[in-house]
């Protein structure tokens, strides 16, 4: 070996050696002591053995402070590549906290940027671990420093690659818009804050005292909705999104993995005779239907805390992923309101993108009436689920279990067949009505004429059996009545029937982006 070529591979290898350590041991250890990964112990986790391949390992920024002063960067604090989970090839980018606290440099963003081009093009699911303080203040670098393009490119490859953010520590202002931008966010309740702007900036703007659990997981799964699953730590997160890996494709042209079926799978559920109360003043939690439903009872909610009147969830039935959204009437009665139509919405235009089909149960009274919903407009979100629900082109099964009523239950939960449900089934049970209410309005409407009553408002409210339903089939409403028994059968035979279902909508594209409600 030439003594240039040794002189080229050691020079490679102190570089190796120092990125490593990122910061510093100092700063590993600190790290640890927040009970964090490093962001290479992350990468490490999140990944099969052996299988990561880095993109941009050479790269150091000096970065110069405003004094004068300058600091090595790592990596510039971004650690990208390739690896698989589960076999299955994915990108990821970890964000380097032990490098000036994992900050947006103009380098850092560039290495981001091209990465999620990079795998775009390569039509593999992007992962980030995030743990950043955001925009690199101090030091003489660029004003935005990229941050624009980094948007623009994870908007422009939402709905083409699965895009997941996992975030295990501090994520405040610029880089706090990414995990809003991406499919998913996961959290780990003991590291991951996310704000717009932290306790320290909002008292220097406002005055404003804000408690940090303002941002926390928690706060965020169960107040604001931004938040999808959270895991208790850095660990039980990282695992979280391989589980989550399991249920989607790796783009918008792939159909999502299939697991081998179970033995039993076309089996009658006896149970679900017992589960459901056929008293319709009695309610029941939704989660143990879903549980006997599913390949082993198993299945991954999203947004659990959100919106707990409506259940979003991946499942398998006969090996193969499903997208699940039903009604709970252990939460409260399982009314329809704004934030549950946020949640659907989201949860419906991720499982179109990436072809998962939908599996709904129903069971709901008319959407909660109220000034508080009007003036926050209900009307508007109800009318994005319209929108997304007739235009999404993903095999679409509905099983009314009890009750479907008005608009909530007829419409955006897929009862009715004009709404474009490719199976609408029905229990022996279900009802189905314009209203719920048993309040006499002329009690409530001083000088309401008895013929209007009987005429309109009376009627409106009659519970209609789902034998008459389905006794004209030009009503739209119920193909077929089926045992209770056979719901899990029946599901998995119409998935099979539908599972091959073209689709195409007028001047619109299947590829579509899975932008914030």
């Amino acid at each position: 070996m030439s003594e240039r070529m040794n002189e080229a591979i050691n020079r490679l290898a102190e570089i190796q050696k120092q990125n490593l350590l990122g910061g510093g041991q100092k700063h590993v250890d600190r790290q640890h002591a927040r009970n964090k990964m490093t962001a290479r112990e992350r990468i490490d986790a999140l990944l099969d053995p052996g299988t990561f391949l880095e993109v941009g390992s050479c790269v150091n920024t000096t970065s110069v402070r405003m004094d004068g002063r300058t600091t090595d960067a790592p990596c510039d604090g971004a650690i990208t590549g390739t690896g698989k989970v589960d076999g299955r090839l994915i990108g990821v980018y970890s964000s380097d906290f032990t490098v000036l606290g994992g900050s947006l440099g103009a380098q850092h963003l560039q290495k981001c940027s091209e990465w999620i081009i990079q795998c775009t093009k390569l039509g593999i699911p992007m992962v980030w671990l995030l743990d950043s303080s955001g925009g690199r203040l101090g030091y003489q670098d660029v004003m935005f420093a990229g941050i624009e393009w980094y948007f623009c490119t994870i908007s422009r490859s939402s709905g083409v690659v699965p895009q997941i953010n996992v975030l295990m520590g501090p994520c405040i202002a610029g880089q706090a818009y990414a995990p809003t931008l991406c499919d998913f966010l996961l959290m780990s309740r003991e590291t991951a804050n996310l704000w717009l702007a932290g306790p320290r900036q909002a008292k220097a703007a406002t005055s404003e005292d804000i408690d940090k659990s303002v941002g926390s997981a928690d706060y965020h799964v169960a107040h604001s909705g931004t938040c999808d699953v959270v895991g208790d730590n850095d660990a039980e997160t990282i695992a979280k999104t391989r589980e989550l890996l399991s249920y989607l494709p790796s783009n918008f042209r792939e159909k999502p993995p299939v697991k081998e079926a179970p033995a039993d799978s076309l089996c009658d559920v006896d149970k679900l005779l017992e589960l459901v109360p056929d008293d319709l003043a009695k309610t029941y939690d939704m989660h143990e239907v879903i549980k006997v439903l599913v390949d082993d009872g198993d299945y991954f909610e999203v947004k659990d805390q959100y919106a707990k009147n409506l259940i979003c969830c991946f499942a398998r039935m006969d090996g193969k992923p499903v997208g699940i959204v039903a009604n709970n009437p252990a939460e409260p009665g399982s009314i329809m309101e704004i934030n549950s139509c946020d949640k659907y919405y989201r949860f419906l235009q991720v499982l179109d993108a990436f072809n998962i089909p939908l599996v709904t149960l129903v069971d709901t009274p008319p959407f909660v009436p109220g000034e508080e919903q009007e003036e926050k407009g209900l009307l508007r979100h109800f009318g994005k689920i319209v929108d997304v629900y007739t235009t999404s082109t993903i095999p679409k099964i509905s099983i009314v279990l009890r009750e479907a009523y008005a608009d909530a239950g007829a419409m955006i939960m897929g009862v009715s067949k004009g709404m474009g449900a490719d199976a609408a089934l029905a229990w022996p049970i279900a009802q189905y009505a314009v209203e719920a209410s048993e309040l006499d309005y002329r009690e409530v409407v001083k000088g309401m004429e008895d013929d209007a009553y009987e005429g309109y408002l009376n009627w409106g409210r009659e519970k209609t059996d789902v034998f008459d339903v389905a006794r004209g089939f030009t009503t739209q409403v119920v193909d077929e009545i089926i045992h209770p028994k056979e719901t899990r059968k029946r599901i998995i035979q119409s998935l099979e029937l539908f599972k091959n279902k073209e689709e195409e909508l007028p001047l619109r594209a299947k590829c579509h982006g899975t932008m914030p409600s």
